[in-house]
């Protein structure tokens, strides 16, 4: 059926809404009831990330390049798993969605792979997580996202202490989180704030209204970031993913929250 956003190829509703699935000029689209694309995938290239938001989540490379254990918490059309899959062939995935719908409609049109590698379980992300071992995870990845924005269930204080336990010494979570008014995204800054001692980076995403949000284990003042820049070319090369731009953007937007953080802790 022909839409003005192409064509729909899949469409059904559970008890949370509506899931439609979008072929427009060979990228293939997930929403969720309104226009905004939950996910997207380009049908030449599975495992490319076609949207800027998700490669901007993976800035959490920067910090932890080599993760044996990734959690994430919302599924989608599943295009962070595809990607670590085909990147990372040893990296153990934990995959926490709540709609058996949406896993369903990944599988059965946005190529998932069936693996042992990638364990997928329905359920809530945050329960999942508290019940998750203390320093298990070298990354958490969240974009949970329902046709009203944020799950509410991944915005308390206690999932964001319990995101801080459940990552290794030099983990790292990173969060997408919309800027629009209305959205609560400062509020839930704030909490990340105190689960990760305020040691929270900023990644707006450029020409969008998405902000990536990255809370350390380990706190990164000025000079450490600037350190990262060798290495964030390395990791290009190896990804295909523009780390350099990345990391001179969290450089530019997180300056004078660095220069508080450590002061903070030298007083």
């Amino acid at each position: 059926m022909q839409t003005d956003r192409g064509t729909l190829i899949y469409a059904v509703r559970d008890s949370e809404g509506l899931i439609e699935v979008i072929d427009h000029d060979g990228t293939r689209s997930l929403y969720f009831g309104t226009r905004a694309r939950q996910s997207s995938m380009l049908l030449y290239a599975p495992a490319t990330l076609a949207l800027e938001y998700t490669r901007s989540m993976l800035a959490g490379l920067l910090f932890q390049p080599r993760p044996r254990r990734v959690l994430m918490i919302g599924l989608g059309g599943g295009s962070l798993a595809r990607y670590f899959l085909a990147h990372f062939p040893e990296t153990v995935i934990d995959c926490v969605e709540t709609r058996a719908g949406v896993i369903d409609m990944a599988r059965r049109y946005f190529q998932l792979p069936d693996t042992d590698l990638l364990r997928i379980h329905i359920e809530d992300g945050a329960k999942f997580l508290h019940k998750a071992p203390d320093r298990h995870y070298d990354l958490i990845l969240v974009d949970a996202y329902d046709s009203s924005g944020v799950h509410p269930n991944v915005c308390p204080s206690s999932f964001h202490t319990d995101c801080r336990r459940a990552l290794t010494d030099s983990g790292v979570l990173s969060m997408n989180l919309w800027i629009t008014p209305g959205s609560g995204y400062k509020t839930i800054l704030t909490d990340m704030q105190q689960g990760f001692d305020s040691q929270v980076l900023r990644l707006p995403v450029e020409q969008r209204a998405n902000l990536i949000a990255l809370g350390l284990c380990v706190p990164h003042s000025r000079k450490e970031l600037k350190a990262l820049r060798d290495p964030a070319r390395e990791l290009m090369a190896k990804y295909d993913l523009d780390f350099p731009k990345m990391l001179r953007r969290m450089e530019h937007y997180n300056s004078g929250l660095m220069r508080r953080f450590i002061n903070l802790h030298l007083r």
